[in-house]
Parts: structure tokens; C-alpha cells; sequence
């Protein structure tokens, strides 16, 4: 019995729980102190210029609490890193900003189950293989591979900076998909369900102009096989198949404190992309526009508010091209309710309030590293309310087309890996709806 007993006193001092909310920093808000050195501390892998490209101050300018929190929180959000603190030492009447940084587990298979109307019968599952921050200059590479609905392979490819002189930055994908079509028209048309066969590529080429604008030459190939080619509009091209070549360009500004989810500042996301240039009968172009704002509202209380946009117009946009609600995007208390057109209009208000700011927890679990073990966590409760539209060219938009919803929610993050959404919400008729989904809403 006694053995019994010492071998579980040894099983719970084996798996301890080290858990504290984050050292306060050691100046006020208010409180300026100039920064005679900066010292980065546990960064094993990853190279210093990773960190120090996100601060937006220099040797030699005086900082306070509230700007060295918020560089905090633009560290924090390259994903790499698990614990990130900033706190000043003093030696010979120098401040030193020692920036103290745990890095996070670099590679790790991710499994997913999506689930959509119909249950399990229409699941897509597979795995997402990604390896972060390899060669330590925060490069990743994903693999992408699923099955059941929409069947998957793609390979990305994103290295941050690829020409220091010019600040450049690269992104390569290819993939591979059997393609659901979403448009119930086009099904209607061709008299049952119907699938896409699709492959294609993308090259971006991003040149970074300060920390927080960036610009991006986009340059892409997508393949299209239709089942037949007599519906007008399920091809652009007219043919069975479409071979089409696409150029665009796309700017960024992004002032959030921490990405991942953020308490104060702008997002801003502009891409136009034109594709065909004529060949085959192909010429249509793609405009996106995602506004959205962040701001503290009164003490713990914040609010973020979002606007996106997306429009399509040329010779004939094609069915797999439209914009659709239901999907991807879609209206919370309408999660099922699909809705198609040349383009869309979305708005989404958020009130959200800490329940849990900032935990840092560390797992002692024996034979599994601790970068494994260590995660920041957060748990906010969040009223939302939500509107859209889908709409074709040259069409009035009326109140009635409008898809409205409201609800309550709580969100648990798991940074930097991930966070869990549970939502209710109802609709215009106050009939609810049950979400659980991975990520941030916005």
C-alpha cells in the first residue's frame, strides 16, 4: 500500500503545473527610460533580425510601458514563440531592454474534421503538416492533404525575407483539388451535383516598406475541368476546361498589437487580381477589400468592427469564381444559408471582455520537450453582431436580401497554436444556431 502511495506522489510531483499570470513591466505607461542596448535571450533557433525587424523603436529612443507592450504583443505575434517578455537591466548606467523569449515547437501535424450540412456524410478530414521558423528565419512550410468532401493536396512555401537590401519577401503554392461546386444555379442548370478538377500555382513577391505597410506582384495558373461545357458561365472560357493565367497586386496595413487577437489598431487588405488577359475568351477580374478596426472601449471592455468586400466583373465570371456567403465567409445566425452573386458586402460588430487576460502555463510531462508543454492562454466572453449581402452587377441592393444575425460567444486561445469558438446565435427571426469552430472570427 505504501508503494501505491509513493508511486502516486511521485506521478503528481512528476506532472506539475507551473502556471502565473505575466510579469508586469517594470516602467509605467507614463514612465519614459532611453534604450542604451537591446539583448535577445532564449532565441536557440531563431535569428535575432526575426525580432528586432518587429520593434518600432531603435537604440537611442526613450520608450514607455505602454509602447514596450505593445512591441510585446508584435513579437508575440510571429507565432514562434510561446513566452515573450520585456523588462530593462541596469550595468555601468546603461539600460539594457533585454527582450526574453521561449520558442515554441517548430513541427507539428495538425489532424482537422470539417463538418458541413449533412454531418459526417459530407466531412472533409485530413492532416495540415507544418514546420515554422525552420533554418530560424521564420520560414514555414505547410503540407496539406484531405479527404472525404473536397479532397486536397497543397504544398506553401513563405519565407519572410529573401533580400535584406530590399526588405523582400516570397510565397510559393501548388495544389490539387476535386472541387465542389457551390453555386445552386449552376447545379439547378446541369440537373444534380457536380465537381471541378483543379490544379494550380501562386507566386507572390512582397516588398516590406515599414513595419506596418506592406506590397505584394501576384502571379498565379489555374486549371478547370468542368463535367461538360454546354451551361454558359460553368466554364469561363466556354471550352470543358480553362487554362487560365491571373496577375494582381495587393497592399497591407496592419497596425494590431497582437495579431492572433487584437486589443488596438488597423487592418487594411486591398488585392485586385486580373485573370485571362483574353486567351481562350477568359477576362474577368477579382477585387477584395477587408477593412477592420480594433480599439479599447472603457477598462477591460474592447470592441472590433469589420467590413469586406469582394467583387468580380469582366467578359464572364465563371460559377467557380463568384462570391459567395455561406462558406468561407458567412453570416453567424445564417452558418447554412448560401448565398451567391458577383459580389459581396460583409459587416461584423464585436464587444468582447476578458474573463482570463494572460495565463502562461508549463506542463512538466516526462520524454515530451517543454516547447511542447507551454502555451499563453486566453478566455474572452464576445457579443457579436453580424449582416451581409451576396448581389450581381447592376443589382439595387434591398433590406429584405440582407442576411442579419446576432449572439453571444466565448473564445479560449491556445497561443501561439491556435484558439476554440463557441458561439450561439440567432437570426432575424430568432431562430438559433449552435458554432464551434478553430480560429478568430476577425
Amino acid at each position: 500500500m505504501k508503494k501505491i502511495i509513493l508511486l502516486q506522489l511521485f506521478l503528481l510531483l512528476s506532472i506539475c503545473i507551473n502556471a502565473s499570470q505575466s510579469d508586469s513591466l517594470l516602467i509605467s505607461k507614463s514612465t519614459s527610460i532611453v534604450v542604451d542596448s537591446i539583448k535577445i535571450k532564449g532565441n536557440n533557433t531563431t535569428e535575432e533580425f526575426v525580432i528586432l525587424r518587429e520593434l518600432t523603436f531603435d537604440i537611442g529612443n526613450k520608450v514607455d510601458g505602454e509602447t514596450l507592450n505593445y512591441n510585446r504583443e508584435r513579437v508575440y505575434s510571429l507565432g514562434i514563440f510561446n513566452i515573450v517578455e520585456f523588462y530593462f537591466l541596469q550595468e555601468q548606467n546603461k539600460n539594457i531592454l533585454v527582450i526574453d523569449v521561449q520558442e515554441s515547437w517548430y513541427i507539428y501535424p495538425i489532424p482537422f474534421v470539417q463538418l458541413r450540412e449533412d454531418g459526417l456524410k459530407d466531412a472533409s478530414y485530413g492532416m495540415n503538416f507544418i514546420y515554422k521558423n525552420f533554418r530560424g528565419r521564420n520560414e514555414t512550410l505547410q503540407l496539406l492533404f484531405s479527404l472525404g468532401y473536397d479532397p486536397t493536396f497543397a504544398v506553401t512555401y513563405y519565407n519572410p525575407l529573401i533580400n535584406v537590401k530590399h526588405d523582400l519577401n516570397i510565397l510559393i503554392s501548388a495544389s490539387y483539388q476535386k472541387l465542389s461546386n457551390k453555386s445552386e444555379i449552376a447545379e439547378l442548370l446541369h440537373g444534380n451535383e457536380f465537381d471541378y478538377n483543379y490544379y494550380g500555382g501562386m507566386l507572390s513577391i512582397g516588398k516590406r516598406l515599414n513595419q506596418f505597410n506592406d506590397i505584394f506582384l501576384i502571379a498565379g495558373f489555374d486549371h478547370y475541368k468542368a463535367p461538360n461545357a454546354n451551361i454558359k458561365g460553368i466554364t469561363a472560357s466556354g471550352n470543358i476546361e480553362d487554362n487560365t493565367i491571373e496577375l494582381g497586386a495587393q497592399y497591407i496595413y496592419d497596425s494590431r498589437d497582437l495579431a492572433q487577437f487584437a486589443k488596438e489598431g488597423l487592418f487594411l487588405s486591398a488585392q485586385y487580381l486580373h485573370k485571362g488577359f483574353g486567351i481562350e475568351n477568359v477576362d474577368y477580374n477579382i477585387i477584395e477589400i477587408d477593412f477592420r478596426e480594433y480599439r479599447n472601449l472603457i477598462g477591460k471592455i474592447n470592441g472590433k468592427w469589420r467590413i469586406a468586400n469582394r467583387f468580380t466583373f469582366g467578359r464572364v465570371v465563371p460559377f467557380y469564381s463568384l462570391s459567395y456567403l455561406g462558406y468561407n465567409e458567412y453570416v453567424r445566425g445564417h452558418r447554412r444559408d448560401n448565398r451567391e452573386g458577383n459580389n459581396y458586402f460583409l459587416m461584423s460588430v464585436e464587444i468582447y471582455h476578458p474573463i482570463l487576460e494572460e495565463w502562461n502555463l508549463s506542463l512538466d510531462l516526462p520524454l515530451i520537450p517543454k516547447s511542447l508543454t507551454k502555451t499563453r492562454i486566453g478566455i474572452q466572453l464576445n457579443l457579436f453582431a453580424d449582416t451581409g449581402i451576396a448581389y450581381n452587377n447592376g443589382e439595387r441592393w434591398k433590406t429584405s436580401n440582407f442576411l442579419s444575425g446576432y449572439g453571444f460567444g466565448i473564445t479560449f486561445l491556445f497561443l501561439p497554436y491556435n484558439s476554440i469558438r463557441f458561439e450561439y446565435a440567432l437570426d432575424e427571426n430568432r431562430n438559433g444556431e449552435f458554432l464551434i469552430g478553430t480560429g478568430f472570427s476577425f
